[in-house]
This record gives structure tokens, C-alpha cells and sequence, in this order.
């Protein structure tokens, strides 16, 4: 199956709902890479990353200008191989960024090859390990949410079928995060379980101090509380205080991860295939965390689709994100919640191509 064409593109897509913000960031759209590989066998492969507005164009010209070349002519089940060459390409400007986002979109779009030329969903390809999996989400958590607003949101996820919700916290005065989760527990009561993601906005000092206080409100994890390259401070600070540290969103190799677990400084493994160099790797990292006996949650947000057929085939994860559900039809085949679990998909691949309708309407470039 040998590789004839690549095509790529990007898309800019507005949320359909108010801007959101967490301590980092304001996002009213994000943008979408869709990497296609064409073959001799008459299938195509697809695969995708994502970034916030801005952030992608860069990792688009690293594949068409320097990846491309390595993979015309190439056997497609390469797929390893055909990354290591990808890495090197690149490796003296870009080991972790925008060429590791641009390799992961093509990482992907082999993986897709092989599960469809085998007629099979990733996670049948994997070996499943479940037959549905557990969803959070983080769409009613936002930090600009009132508080009044937080328990609105909260309450109906709850309604809907969810019993895990996720908060931002990141506010100036930490005293306001702490009120506003327990004004959420309050209206939520004992039995869902609350989780809070600070989006590296902490001082140690305010981790331990303010991160120990969550447990006054049973929180169910402390997720990304400080910048993520300090692994030492987030070990004193899992030891300090009796909630887990989560961490992964931020991290881009299996050493760093590696590093984290050595270093007793997580207690949820946030692992990420966008931000890996794809699904390899996330297996790599998921084989890690359970060899430590970690629990692992992968992170997620624009396509749950890929990470939900990954925790399908892993039995420590726990739980699999849902976020941006405003946008979730930008999908050719999307996957929804149902009763609080996603289904799992039954068409072969990943199940990460856009339609076609929203490549015409919001292709940029």
C-alpha cells in the first residue's frame, strides 16, 4: 500500500456558544489541520490536530514542505519508520511544537489506513478492553462562568447524565476559586465527582496552600496547577496535599512523563495523542502509568473520537473528556454522549474526518 498524494488543509472553526476562557487563554474558535494520505490500494487515510486560532499554519508548512517528500512512494504500514524519518526531518528546530503537531496528523492518517484497510474501528484493531466508555465534562466549568452560571451549567450536565464535572480555576484571588467549587458541590451534593484544572497559573506556594484547601470539597483531582517543566515542585506538591496531581496536557514526550511517574510528582496521567507523536506513543505513555499503577484520563477536546477508541483498548483509563460539544457536527460521523458513556464507533478508522460542507465553509488559506 504505497503512499501516491498528501493533501492537507486548514480550517478555522467558531464556537457556537460565547467565548471561553480558562487562566490561559480566550477562545471564541479553533483551528483544524486535516492531513490526507492518498494510496495505490484506492484508500485514504485521514488524520487531524488542533490548536487554538493561530497556532496551526506553521505545523501545515512543516508537512507540505518537509514531510511530504519523505512519504510519497512509501509503504503506508511503515508507519514507525516512516515517523522516525518525520522527527528527524525537523528534530534541530522543532522536537516538540509544531513539528511534533504536524507529524501527529500524519501519525494518525497511517493509523487510519491500516484500521480501514482492515475494516475495523481503532479500538477493535487494539483489542477492546470495554464496551463503552465513562465521559467528564468540562463544557459548563469555564472560568469567565459566574457563579450563578457555574451551577446552572453544572446542574444540567448532571441532568444530562454526566457525574463528573471539571471547574477552572485561575481567578486572581484564589479565595474565589475556592468559593465557586463549593458552590458547585453544594448544588451537585456528594456523588458526582468534581474535578479542577488551575491551567498552570499556581506559585507551589498557592498549590499547596490552595490545592490542600480543595479537599474541603472532596475534589476529585487537581489538574495542571503549575507550569508543567517544574516536575519537582509538582512532586512536593503531590506529597503535600491528599488530592492527585493531574498532569499531561502540556507534556509532549513519553520521557517527560516518564520523569513525572519516577518523580512520585503526578497521580493522573494526562496523556495526549495530539500532543505525543500519536498513538504510539500514547500507548507507550499509557504502558508507563500502568506499570506504576496510574490511572490514566486522557486529555481531550476538539475529537474525542480518537481518544475514546484508545480507552477502549486501555484498561486503566478511567474516564475519557468531553469539551466543545458546540462543535462536535464539524465531524463526518460524530460521537455523543449518551446516559454519561460514549459509544463506541463501529466504522472503520479513527473517525477523524471533517465534512466536507465544513472544509468549503471555513477552509483558511
Amino acid at each position: 500500500m504505497k503512499i501516491t498524494a498528501v493533501d492537507s488543509f486548514l480550517v478555522r472553526v467558531p464556537l457556537r456558544q460565547r467565548t471561553i476562557t480558562d487562566s490561559q487563554s480566550s477562545v471564541d474558535a479553533v483551528d483544524v489541520l486535516q492531513v490526507v494520505l492518498h494510496t495505490d490500494a484506492g484508500i485514504s487515510g485521514y488524520g487531524m490536530n488542533w490548536s487554538y486560532t493561530r497556532g496551526l499554519r506553521a505545523a501545515q508548512v512543516m508537512v507540505q514542505d518537509d514531510y511530504v517528500p519523505l512519504l510519497i512512494g512509501q509503504d503506508a504500514t511503515l508507519r514507525k519508520e516512516l515517523v522516525r524519518r518525520m522527527f528527524y526531518a525537523n528534530h534541530f528546530v522543532g522536537r516538540v511544537g509544531a513539528a511534533r503537531v504536524g507529524i501527529a496528523a500524519v501519525e494518525f492518517a497511517l493509523w487510519d489506513l491500516a484500521c480501514r484497510r482492515a475494516g475495523l474501528p481503532l479500538w477493535r484493531y487494539l483489542g477492546a478492553a470495554r464496551e463503552r466508555v465513562k465521559a467528564y465534562s468540562t463544557d459548563g466549568g469555564w472560568l469567565s462562568w459566574s457563579v450563578d452560571e457555574l451551577v446552572r451549567d453544572a446542574t444540567r450536565l448532571v441532568e444530562r447524565g454526566f457525574d463528573a464535572v471539571k471547574i477552572k480555576l485561575g481567578r486572581p484571588d484564589p479565595r474565589e476559586d475556592h468559593a465557586r467549587i463549593g458552590a458547585v458541590r453544594k448544588a451537585l451534593g456528594p456523588s458526582v465527582r468534581i474535578m479542577t484544572d488551575a491551567n498552570c497559573a499556581w506559585s507551589l506556594a498557592q498549590a499547596r496552600y490552595w490545592g490542600g484547601r480543595l479537599a474541603e470539597h472532596d475534589v476529585y483531582w487537581l489538574e495542571e496547577p503549575m507550569v508543567p517543566e517544574d516536575v519537582r515542585s509538582h512532586a512536593e506538591l503531590q506529597r503535600a496535599i491528599p488530592i492527585p496531581v493531574a498532569v499531561g496536557e502540556t507534556l509532549y514526550t513519553r520521557y517527560q512523563f516518564r520523569d513525572y511517574i519516577e518523580a512520585g510528582a503526578v497521580g493522573i496521567v494526562q496523556a495526549d495523542a495530539t500532543k505525543l507523536l500519536g498513538v504510539d506513543e500514547w500507548l507507550e505513555v499509557a504502558a508507563l502509568a500502568a506499570a506504576a499503577n496510574l490511572p490514566v484520563v486522557p486529555h481531550t477536546n476538539v475529537q474525542q473520537k480518537l481518544h475514546v477508541q484508545l480507552a477502549a483498548a486501555t484498561p486503566g483509563v478511567l474516564m475519557v473528556e468531553n469539551c466543545y460539544e458546540s462543535i462536535e457536527d464539524i465531524w463526518e460521523e460524530p460521537l455523543r454522549v449518551v446516559d454519561g458513556h460514549y459509544p463506541l464507533p463501529q466504522e472503520p478508522g479513527l473517525g477523524l474526518k471533517l465534512r466536507d460542507a465544513v472544509v468549503r465553509e471555513h477552509r483558511v488559506g
